[in-house]
């Protein structure tokens, strides 16, 4: 794998400087410097087959050796949203907008589930792959954005799986299931956009690797996961909802599965806008210290 990802990598930094002029014999580490958003948005995607390598190798390596595979995928958020039904559902009595609770939680386990997986793989990618920023050259955020895609693979199981139970309980397909794609893409730029620049400060700063967890478990209880986003007042209902993806995802698939209505696509829009704004903010700096990250891992 290691041998595919840097042939192809060569073949990609040799083609890349041959576009910008003299060709080079060597492959490069750095870049000479930060160029313009869409010259380096032209680059990543020109490297777009070297990102589908590292997200395909990191899908394969999570579960080479595992006894059941990708059924831990379908496995972990069962498992959490029957415990969340029974601690919270049956004993607190919390709100599920007058739905089944395991469906209601299991709606926020599911998109909190791909939000957090990959948040955290994202975040600490370029770390991981340490070995191959230090004989290479290609664009870093591919790293990132090829956690994201692995975590795709994990996704789709559990929506699937959610459906299976959305059957179960006797709510039948409607037209409102069509939106559903909306919910992966508000997911991916979410993680995307909060990502990249942890991804970036972990390559100087060690401590955002231990940070993470802490975040997560801070994310599971500051998102709707586990409760009803109608137990927030406005206007601080639709602040939450724009800055925070995963809120607006989980409020998303529950108004789409749980009561056959459209997302709101004013706040959808106005969080896809927020998670841009951000994601090309944490990407200005992510390019800024790319430089230095082969020197400092």
């Amino acid at each position: 794998m290691n041998s595919l990802v840097n042939r192809r990598l060569a073949e990609e930094a040799e083609r890349s400087h041959g576009r910008h002029g003299a060709a080079r014999a060597y492959i490069v580490t750095a870049r000479d410097g930060f160029g313009s958003l869409p010259s380096n948005l032209l680059e990543a995607w020109a490297f777009r087959e070297v990102m589908l390598a590292f997200a395909s190798r990191q899908v394969r390596v999570k579960y080479k050796q595992a006894a059941i595979g990708l059924a831990w995928v379908v496995l972990q958020p069962l498992i959490a949203t029957l415990l969340f039904t029974l601690v919270l559902g049956k004993l607190s009595h919390l709100s599920s907008e007058g739905a089944p609770y395991l469906l209601f939680a299991l709606c926020g386990m599911v998109s909190w589930g791909f939000f957090s997986e990959g948040f955290t793989a994202g975040a600490d990618s370029v770390v991981a792959d340490a070995a191959l920023l230090r004989k290479v050259y290609f664009p870093r955020e591919i790293l990132p954005v090829a956690a994201i895609c692995a975590s795709l693979v994990d996704l789709v199981p559990s929506i699937v799986l959610l459906l299976i139970f959305e059957i179960g309980y006797g709510k039948l397909p409607t037209l409102q299931w069509l939106a559903l794609p909306i919910v992966p893409l508000v997911l991916v730029m979410g993680a995307l956009a909060f990502n990249l620049l942890p991804a970036a400060l972990n390559v100087f700063y060690r401590d955002v690797r231990h940070v993470l967890p802490f975040l997560v478990q801070i994310g599971l209880f500051a998102s709707p996961v586990v409760y009803s986003l109608q137990e927030i007042g406005q206007p601080f209902r639709d602040i939450f909802i724009v800055i925070n993806p995963a809120a607006c995802a989980i409020d998303a698939i529950r108004r789409i599965l749980l009561h056959q209505e459209w997302p709101e696509l004013g706040l959808t829009a106005a969080c896809l806008g927020w998670s841009l704004v951000l994601g090309l903010v944490s990407y200005y700096f992510f390019k800024k210290l790319e430089r230095s990250f082969a020197d400092r891992v």
